[in-house]
């Protein structure tokens, strides 16, 4: 998103709240949205801007409905117009730092807490929600089932089709040929069971005072579908940790009961499907550094596949 100003967010928060706002201050800025954080009556706040007001709304869902001493989620208190182009959101700050702004073996040390945190959001009751895949501002899911969900490719901020980015731009058939036959291949062993998926699960979007998991971050990508789409997307876009690795020793420790059927025929095709979108983004976005990056990721996940064939 094009950048907003400290001091732009800093007058529209005094005519919010009658001039006693200080410490206005840019904390993240990512592909969506800018995060900055305030002071309010010696309180703690953050606001963030972002062209999709269902994103914000997402968030005010997930608190309303999911909220709990196990799944800390921040609670929405304001939110409305910030201009033409931008919607804002008002929320409580939770105490500690994202996972990106610690160290690898802090983050080793507080994973049983994440995955507990995992378990707590798979565990909620999804029975009175109709539909499969991306979900709307009410919880409902946009999708038939979820393979159609999968083989949509579907993303409601960048509508695109395979054809006319390999046709536009850097996109490569061949890559995208291969990964969607194997994800073809592995559709069949994927559950059939109905989850809550926070689909954007760590990195920027979950907050930890280095003992505990603090908050919850971001719900735009909530997804009613198969729990092991978090575990995969925490391992495709993870640099130094092992998460498969590290949940599967957490999971038999703590004897969870939830269908591991086929578990790495769908962690394979989870994370073909989170490389393949993150493909089309980094194309759309003209961004051939991303798309390397990403490229490496899926190319990686073929060659275990090739070598399990001799």
């Amino acid at each position: 998103m094009a950048s907003i100003t400290t001091a732009l967010v800093a007058h529209f928060l005094q005519s919010q709240f009658d001039g006693s706002v200080s410490d206005v201050s840019l904390i993240g800025s990512g592909m969506f949205s800018q995060a900055f954080s305030f002071t309010l009556d010696r309180q703690s706040f953050i606001i963030r801007l972002n062209a999709c007001q269902e994103d914000f709304q997402k968030d005010a869902f997930a608190y309303q409905q999911f909220t709990s001493s196990k799944l800390p989620i921040s609670r929405v208190i304001q939110s409305g117009r910030f201009n033409e182009l931008y919607y804002f959101a008002i929320t409580e700050r939770c105490i500690g730092v994202t996972l990106n702004d610690m160290e690898p073996q802090e983050i080793e040390q507080v994973l049983p807490k994440l995955f507990d945190t995992l378990l707590a959001i798979h565990t909620l009751d999804s029975s009175d929600y109709p539909g499969w895949g991306l979900t709307d501002a009410s919880g409902q899911g946009r999708f038939a089932s979820w393979q159609s969900y999968l083989l949509s490719f579907y993303n409601q901020k960048f509508p695109f089709t395979w054809k006319q980015l390999i046709q536009d731009t850097f996109m490569e058939q061949e890559i995208y040929d291969k990964a969607l036959a194997i994800i073809l291949k592995d559709l069949e062993f994927c559950s059939s069971g109905k989850y809550w998926v926070h689909g954007d699960f760590g990195f920027g979007n979950v907050i930890s005072d280095r003992q505990q998991i603090t908050g919850v971050l971001d719900w735009a990508e909530l997804l009613l579908g198969d729990y092991v789409y978090d575990i995969a997307y925490l391992e495709f876009w993870s640099e130094d940790i092992c998460y498969k690795q590290q949940w599967q020793h957490w999971a038999k420790d703590k004897e969870i009961d939830l269908s591991l059927c086929y578990f790495e025929e769908r962690l394979r095709c989870y994370m073909l499907h989170i490389g393949l979108k993150g493909l089309a983004i980094a194309a759309i976005r003209n961004d051939p550094e991303d798309y390397v990056q990403v490229r490496a990721r899926i190319q990686k996940i073929l060659d275990v596949d090739r070598s399990t064939l001799f």
